[in-house]
């Protein structure tokens, strides 16, 4: 099976695509009450609860990390779903957030396997089989919040960044790249990211076509303009150097993309205890904790064997379709984040969906020989580790000792 992947060509990869989306739908599908409810998922909620007509839909959103409000969208993207889908309860809520990520996975194939140029289509694979199964995007894809619902239009701004060279590819960069910031404000340094290094690497966009697509964007955007020049200031910070050199925003991005952060959700005393599951007669057995060490392991292999072969250096001078998209994204979008004093959280990288996994395969397959073994056992390794999270957080009702908190049925 392993052998037969390193053919894009060959009949595995669909059979092994379509096996892993429908582990991605199990896992979000599962244990529907475990879902987290705190203040924020609250808000949002009792927003849809209120709906009436459009016209009576909040201009502003709810307070971000950054003490600053989010912009309307980020509330009527749930006023939608909840119309859409009859949603009268958080957990109902919840599934169609669930419901709208599966979308996105089975987008994220469709691009992989019917757009993508065939040299590049390796990564987007890999990344797709990822995307499933990884533990960070099975804890965020099943959240009543914002950022959340992000996936899906990140691969739709992938398509159409992709097509940027015709006029309707460019008009729809230019306007997905606006409501993304709308619906999360790290969509704004996506964004951002993606347009300066585009316009430093690309001669040849339509840029007149993106112009009018992010101005149409801009729209519905006009009321949190006039909320951010009433007041300045908010959520940006003077430049912290010691900030800076925490790297959280790469630190984020190289646990993610290896399925390790699960502390950000159980905190550390019950991630500790997690690591002791699966229990057989109340026995830990550890599996958890050897996983990571695993996964551990096989990322310092990787990174090894990327600096031996060049790759990681090798970066910036990538003018290929997936070297210009990862470059924007992990170091343009980064270092703006960085530089701009933002707190950064690990869930502002939800607007980097897919290119964390993308990254990850394109470091391992820079050796040919193992790169796909190394591969393939983080993949499981990250399936086991999902799927005794979510048996985890069922048996002990969430993980009210940390940030997950009870869970809905419990409450």
């Amino acid at each position: 099976m392993i052998d037969a992947l390193k053919n894009t060509n060959n009949k595995s990869w669909p059979v092994f695509l379509t096996i892993a989306l429908l582990i991605g739908i199990v896992l979000r599908l599962s244990f529907p009450g475990d879902i987290e409810y705190k203040s924020d998922e609250k808000y949002m909620f009792d927003a849809t609860q209120k709906m009436g007509d459009i016209k009576s839909w909040p201009l502003l959103g709810m307070p971000s990390g950054v003490k600053v409000n989010n912009p309307g969208m980020s509330v009527w993207i749930f006023l939608a779903l909840a119309k859409i889908t009859h949603a009268s309860t958080p957990p109902e809520l919840a599934r169609a957030v669930q419901l709208l990520n599966i979308i996105g996975l089975f987008l994220l194939a469709f691009f992989s396997l019917r757009i993508l140029p065939e040299p590049e289509r390796i990564f987007w694979y890999w990344a797709t089989a990822f995307a499933p199964v990884n533990p960070i995007v099975v804890l965020f894809q099943r959240k009543i919040w914002a950022q959340d619902t992000l996936p899906l239009f990140c691969t739709l701004l992938w398509i159409s960044w992709h097509h940027r060279h015709k006029r309707a590819g460019a008009f729809f960069w230019g306007l997905q790249s606006i409501c993304l910031g709308q619906i999360h404000m790290s969509g704004f340094f996506l964004a951002a990211g993606l347009f300066l290094w585009t316009a430093v690497r690309d001669r040849q966009v339509r840029w007149i076509s993106w112009l009018a697509g992010s101005l149409v964007g801009v729209l519905p955007l006009l009321p949190w303009l006039q909320y951010l020049f009433s007041n300045p200031g908010n959520g940006i910070h003077e430049m912290n150097f010691f900030s800076i050199l925490q790297l959280k925003y790469w630190r984020y991005w190289v646990s993610d993309s290896l399925g390790i952060g699960l502390n950000y959700s159980l905190g550390n005393t019950q991630f500790f205890d997690f690591f002791r599951y699966p229990l057989i007669g109340g026995t830990g057995t550890y599996l958890i904790a050897v996983l990571h060490v695993v996964i551990l392991v096989i990322g310092v292999l990787i990174l090894i064997s990327a600096i031996k072969t060049g790759g990681f250096l090798r970066g910036f001078r990538d003018s290929s379709e997936t070297g210009l998209a990862i470059n924007s994204v992990l170091w343009v979008s980064g270092i703006l984040m960085s530089l701009l004093g933002v707190n950064i959280l690990r869930h502002y990288l939800i607007m980097s969906f897919p290119l964390e996994w993308v990254w990850l395969s394109r470091m391992a397959l820079r050796d040919l020989r193992l790169g796909q073994r190394y591969l393939m056992v983080i993949w499981i390794a990250q399936l086991i580790i999902s799927a005794t999270f979510l048996i985890y957080i069922h048996l002990n009702h969430g993980a009210p000792l940390a940030d997950y908190g009870t869970a809905y049925q419990y409450q």
